[in-house]
């Protein structure tokens, strides 16, 4: 593509590089249209003898058909795309999940001259039922890519698993454990259950059954047992958060089988909550959340940078938790979802 000033005449099928505007200041020709001759006669007649244009060479990809091709590429059967309009396009989702993005395909795709391609934060949780359902916009930012430029691009974008991929949530069982004397039992479930039946229906998992316990670790233990039958999920909560390796009721969980993967995270809210798994033929586990005390309110919290990939079945070891402390001081602006 080679930047050039052209005399009116000689500018037809060129790219209009700039806005014009009329001696009022309203725009009447638009950058980045193709000149036809009704738009030149127009130029002539507000006194334009010359005009700043882009001309495509042999090899050339016009901008709105590089950005289709691109983002054809990068979508997935979890995905629809938006209308492109000035060499841009929009991915949606159209299932709901949780968005992975492989950061270093990204990084190599936005060092390729003339692409843009802006995603949400990884593994956020996106949908038609969701806060969104964007996960990316992809802009092409001169009028045209090079041939070669946009056959790397392709390479990158078709490879599969792909640079984006929503991962859908699919229809399941939780349970609540209720852990702690019974006369603050009630007041528990009250404080709990309402904002984790919520967070699980948006991640497609229903709450079905809510059980309360004393806080002793073989009835613990028991109660674990007896409500690990299928279920997806078991979220623990209790009058006091787990502070301690030792806690009763991460002994509990031990004495039931499981195995403690982590004890306290370094998110901020929610620095008191711990993960378990219990031990199951073929699989990763059965997941158990001890729910920090911030899990009773609907801010964003480290319950919901969690709890997605529960339900979704991955097993988080201690340095999955760990790595949570790279932008785990949440703002009051992402608390309440401001940010995303």
């Amino acid at each position: 593509m080679r930047l050039e000033e052209r005399a009116i005449g000689e500018a037809a099928g060129t790219i209009l590089m700039h806005n014009v505007a009329d001696e009022a200041g309203t725009r009447v020709l638009k950058k980045g249209i193709r000149l036809t001759n009704e738009h030149l006669a127009e130029l002539a007649a507000m006194g334009r003898t010359r005009v700043a244009v882009a001309v495509l060479e042999e090899g050339d990809v016009h901008e709105d058909e590089a950005a289709q091709a691109l983002a054809g590429a990068l979508k997935t059967g979890e995905m629809h795309l938006s209308r492109t309009t000035g060499g841009r396009i929009n991915l949606r989702a159209v299932v709901d999940g949780l968005l992975e993005v492989d950061a270093e395909r990204l990084l190599a795709l936005n060092t390729i001259p003339g692409i843009a391609l802006a995603t949400r934060r990884q593994r956020t949780v996106v949908g038609p039922d969701q806060d969104t359902d964007n996960l990316a916009t992809l802009k092409i930012v001169p009028y045209a890519l090079a041939r070669a430029d946009m056959d790397r691009a392709l390479a990158l974008a078709s490879a599969r698993p792909g640079i984006l991929e929503v991962r859908p949530f699919r229809p399941q069982r939780a349970a609540l454990l209720l852990v702690g004397d019974e006369m603050v039992r009630p007041r528990v479930r009250k404080d709990y259950e309402g904002p984790v039946r919520a967070r699980l229906e948006r991640l497609g998992t229903e709450l079905d059954l809510v059980e309360g316990v004393d806080q002793e670790e073989g009835a613990i233990a028991a109660a674990v047992a007896r409500l690990a039958a299928g279920i997806a999920l078991l979220v623990i909560a209790g009058q006091t958060s787990v502070m301690d390796e030792e806690d009763t009721t991460l002994r509990g969980l031990r004495r039931a089988g499981a195995e403690v993967t982590a004890v306290g995270t370094p998110v901020e809210p929610g620095n008191l909550m711990a993960l378990a798994y219990l031990p199951r033929p073929g699989g990763q586990g059965l997941p158990v959340m001890c729910a920090p005390g911030c899990a009773r309110g609907m801010k964003r919290n480290v319950v919901d940078l969690i709890l997605p990939r529960l339900v979704l079945g991955d097993r988080l070891e201690r340095a999955d938790v760990a790595a949570l402390g790279l932008g785990g001081f949440l703002t009051a602006a992402e608390r309440g979802g401001d940010v995303t």
